[in-house]
């Protein structure tokens, strides 16, 4: 098939490309094409003209969109932003989808929960939604675009991304912990640290499927924030005084983040598909292959 990536150049559209590229033609859009030798059309995706131009330039069978603003905070203090990027060009690429009538995959986020509650097992595909930040709310917009203008999608939240392609909690809380320093971690935000790789191998996986709906992919289990940097620290045999216990509220940050908000992979689990390894041992592999853990 020919697969769309929407920010290819991110952490998530490099990892899916390594992952489809052997059986599929990958073609990538992005703001910036000059930083990369693969095939990419830049674009601005809030420019409806432009996205529907491009797309029809690449005609894929299926689009990727991954491309986001994910920074929660400046969500918080620019929401015009937040929502040009994160609802209105997911707008413009779901009615290119239509159009050219090809499967959409738009990657959501766990935080269009809002955390009050704290089901067990996570939070599944049929618990209702209540976003407590601007970023929440954008992304979850961008959902209702997908639904009201598509019948052929994959709505695919995920929750606390790690890879390779850019330091992120994993990395802060390894370098911490084997360079003497410290880092503060939340002992009330709790959810699911999914490793990219997993997530790119889940997608590969549901794409080859017209089983069209919503889901929730993230690695198996849950822990606060703080709970991982034990864990973290246990891994690299160094000491958990690196690993500095805070409330949520005390860290002073611009947008509300919701305190619980692991996520159960219900709807994949009821369409057959294996389980996600735990998060537990994603991490360790990925600390093995970052050279902080030897093999």
């Amino acid at each position: 098939m020919k697969i769309l990536i929407t920010g290819i150049n991110g952490m998530l559209g490099t990892e899916l490309t390594g992952t489809l590229e052997p059986k599929h033609t990958i073609i990538g859009l992005d703001i910036n094409a000059a930083s990369s030798s693969r095939n990419i059309i830049k674009v601005d995706l809030t420019d409806p003209q432009s996205t529907y131009e491009a797309i029809t330039k690449a005609n894929p069978d299926i689009v990727i969109h991954t491309a986001a603003v994910t920074n929660v905070d400046l969500c918080e203090t620019d929401p015009d932003l937040a929502y040009r990027m994160n609802a209105l060009a997911t707008r413009n690429v779901a009615l290119s989808c239509q159009r050219f009538d090809a499967v959409m995959v738009y990657i959501s986020t766990d935080y269009v929960f809002s955390g009050d509650d704290t089901p067990e097992g996570g939070y599944s595909e049929f618990h209702e939604v209540n976003p407590v930040s601007v970023y929440g709310a954008s992304k979850l917009a961008g959902e209702r675009f997908v639904r009201d203008l598509l019948s052929k999608y994959f709505i695919v939240r995920t929750s606390w991304l790690f890879g390779s392609l850019r330091a992120n909690f994993v990395t802060q809380i390894a370098d911490a912990v084997t360079s003497d320093g410290s880092v503060k971690t939340a002992s009330d935000m709790v959810s699911s640290p999914t490793n990219v790789r997993d997530l790119s191998q889940a997608l590969a996986r549901l794409i080859e499927t017209n089983l069209y709906g919503t889901y929730h992919i993230s690695n198996s289990g849950y822990a606060s924030r703080y709970e991982i940097g034990l864990e973290i620290a246990k891994m690299l045999n160094g000491s958990s005084e690196a690993i500095s216990k805070i409330e949520l509220k005390n860290l002073n940050l611009p947008a509300k983040r919701p305190c619980f908000s692991a996520m159960r992979n219900y709807v994949w689990k009821l369409n057959g598909f294996e389980p996600l390894r735990s998060w537990q041992e994603s991490v360790g592999e990925f600390l093995k292959e970052k050279g902080y853990l030897n093999a």
